[in-house]
């Protein structure tokens, strides 16, 4: 009886550990809303040179995870962080002193 218990237990732990590096919501890419559309992030610094005319500014943060509106982002709470549209499917953040591809999908 005290085997089966413990087995019981046992199994209890490694369901319960197993669980604990699993999350069910609050986990979303980088993404930013631009023009309607949203760019998710590559995780990838581009060498670009961007011309000051077209850099734009973060203008809220999507509370929910989910940019709904141009200017939205939901990395940086921070409002006012550079972005630019380089070419119709990619967007550029600056993001520690790096601009960072954004892709749309």
């Amino acid at each position: 009886m005290k085997k089966l218990i413990a087995s019981v237990l046992t199994l209890v732990c490694i369901l319960t550990l197993a669980r604990c590096g699993k999350s069910d919501s609050g986990d979303y890419p980088a993404t930013i809303m631009v023009n309607g559309t949203n760019y998710y992030s590559t995780d990838h610094a581009v060498p670009v040179e961007v011309d000051e005319s077209v850099i734009q500014y973060t203008t809220s943060y999507a509370e929910n995870g989910i940019p709904q509106k141009d200017g939205e982002a939901n990395f940086n709470r921070d409002l006012r962080t550079p972005y630019a549209v380089v070419e119709d499917d990619r967007v550029v953040v600056l993001i520690d002193n790096e601009w960072i591809e954004f892709k749309a999908k």
